[in-house]
């Protein structure tokens, strides 16, 4: 028994379990067939695995375009959304769930791994791992945490809670000239940038903040390589994603990118909060704002921790972290009230549409300091301490989980073969969200998409086509009797990496493809008598040169973990 208890001691067992019952706790509502988990962003979701598991079973090189999208011409998420919640969440159709079901089920492991990745940081920062432990069960418990579960769906928030614990664990490590720190910053890094592209910038500026107040450690030569060292590794392994983003931006004009599209001024100012909405949630409202009430209690006995830190770690890295940690979080939630400017800001800042997504880096950061609040005011945590407050959360967090959204028939089959667009379909449509993937051609010309015809259309000159076969992102034509050169336009929205090519008499040519004034592929078709027209989606050469790049890299890292690993241990 005494072995089996150091055992559990050791390798943090116990923690774990406590933070895996609370992280089942909060997802128990994802049990019910009757909660709506396609409320809000949930169907765009839900639709974008659909997509992509098409796109893997259909063979493409790059799995970015769901054929069946935009009434079978194709739209692509992957190619402009952070990757990582499209595939990732795909893991549990090996075994047998429902696109529904891998995401409630992924849903669960963002929750439980963000709740571990905050314990490990805060188990070394304060060398507590009680103090640890609590910060995890208040991280999981965090009110935002519910709005984006259950309130919005929004999955690829929900994730990237796993990666601030992440990015500063790294960072602070790093700081500290701790081993092997580097690879949590990597890792942690390339995971929120693969997965929520705003929360990314904002976290980046934040760390750049927390660097400048740790600037007498960057003389350090060793701290700036090992900073500069991980900064190339996460360019390097993303780069399979940032550069196709990037040829895109270059090659076309997407609404996505379009000045105003993303970053919605009378959004961001409708959607403030009120100071009140901090402290106090309407019965019949499931979307949350608060704080916490056992946090909010927690942090205004900050002043006394303070006081009680000065007398005997005013000037170490953990105390440094703990006053940073505090006046962060509260300018985070400072920047979701209608009395901060948000308006002002520059229009990249303003990316972030809702002044309320500020609420994720409160909730990291206020986890922190309320956990260490509790180990400094208690002197000493004990285990019955910590399912107190746990028991405390539970029940706080029953008030909310009463009021979700549950409904009959939640059915994701009418969405397998694709909800079509027509003159019908609002500004918002399951599986394009708001269209702003489209080339803005074809956005200006969405009647052209509702009743266009799915074949080959010539748009000037003259030729006969035949024999048209169109299988997904495939498809192939005989073309006759083309007496000059031919504008046609192919049944596919315009995205790089079609590839077109034309056989005669043996001999494969290939043609240039243009985006045509309705925002699909156009080629134009020299002088021939006949010829076999092929086209098949493959990818452009920039597409697979940053995707080896990025196999490479990931190669190199693993490598050098393992180098480094093994010389150790010799």
């Amino acid at each position: 028994m005494t072995k089996i208890k150091k055992i559990f001691e050791k390798q943090n067992i116990k923690e774990i379990l406590i933070l895996l019952i609370s992280a089942i706790f909060i997802c128990l509502p994802l049990l019910s067939s009757k909660l709506d988990i396609m409320y809000d962003d949930g169907i765009q979701h839900v639709s974008r695995l659909i997509g992509t598991y098409q796109s893997i079973n259909e063979g493409q090189t790059f799995p970015v375009i769901m054929s069946k999208f935009c009434n079978n011409f194709g739209y692509s998420w992957n190619l402009f959304y952070s990757p990582l919640t499209a595939y990732l969440p795909l893991i549990f159709k090996l075994i047998g769930l429902s696109f529904i079901g891998c995401v409630k089920l992924f849903m669960f492991f963002a929750v439980f791994l963000s709740g571990i990745a905050i314990y490990f940081f805060v188990a070394e920062v304060t060398k507590s791992k009680k103090v640890a432990l609590l910060a995890g069960i208040f991280y999981i418990f965090a009110p935002y945490r519910l709005t984006d579960m259950y309130a919005r769906n929004a999955l690829a928030e929900l994730t990237s809670f796993i990666f601030l614990p992440m990015i500063f664990h790294g960072l602070y490590g790093i700081l500290k000239q701790k081993p092997k720190r580097e690879y949590l910053l990597i890792f942690g890094t390339i995971g929120l940038l693969l997965t929520h592209t705003v929360i990314t910038m904002y976290t980046a500026i934040i760390c750049f903040i927390y660097l400048l107040t740790q600037i007498k450690k960057l003389k350090n030569r060793n701290i700036i390589k090992k900073l500069v060292i991980s900064l190339l590794f996460i360019i390097i392994i993303t780069s399979f994603f940032t550069i196709p983003l990037l040829e895109h931006k270059m090659a076309s004009e997407y609404e996505v990118f379009k000045e105003g599209r993303m970053e919605r001024t009378d959004v961001l100012v409708a959607f403030k909060l009120s100071f009140l909405e901090l402290f106090i949630t309407p019965k019949e409202n499931i979307m949350t704002y608060e704080i916490g009430l056992l946090s909010v209690i927690l942090l205004v006995l900050s002043p006394i921790v303070i006081k009680k830190m000065k007398q005997k770690c005013k000037n170490t890295d953990f105390y440094r972290f703990y006053m940073f940690a505090l006046i962060v979080g509260l300018i985070s939630v400072i920047m979701t009230l209608k009395i901060f400017p948000f308006e002002k800001l520059p229009s990249i800042l303003k990316m972030l549409q809702f002044s309320f997504r500020m609420l994720e880096f409160s909730s990291f950061f206020f986890a922190f300091v309320v956990a260490v609040n509790i180990g400094v005011l208690l002197k000493k945590v004990k285990y019955k301490d910590i399912i107190v407050i746990t028991i405390v959360l539970m029940i706080l967090t029953c008030s909310f989980i009463l009021h979700l959204h549950y409904k009959d028939n939640i059915d994701e089959n009418r969405l397998i073969e694709t909800v079509p667009v027509t003159e019908k379909t609002g500004r918002v449509h399951a599986g394009c969200a708001s269209f702003e993937y489209l080339p803005c051609k074809a956005f200006e010309n969405r009647n052209y998409i509702e009743t266009r015809t799915d074949e080959v259309i010539i748009l000037s000159g003259n030729a006969q086509i035949d024999e048209q076969i169109k299988q997904n992102t495939s498809l192939s034509c005989t073309i006759s009797n083309v007496t000059e050169e031919t504008q046609i336009e192919l049944p596919y929205i315009y995205y790089l990496g079609y590839t077109v090519t034309i056989e005669q008499n043996g001999e494969i040519t290939r043609l240039k493809t243009y985006e045509t004034d309705n925002g699909f592929v156009g080629v134009t078709i020299p002088i021939l008598e006949k010829a076999n027209l092929q086209v098949k989606y493959e990818g452009t050469i920039l597409m697979k040169i940053s995707a080896v790049t990025s196999i490479f890299g990931l190669i190199l890292l693993v490598g050098t973990m393992l180098l480094k690993k093994i010389k150790v241990n010799r």
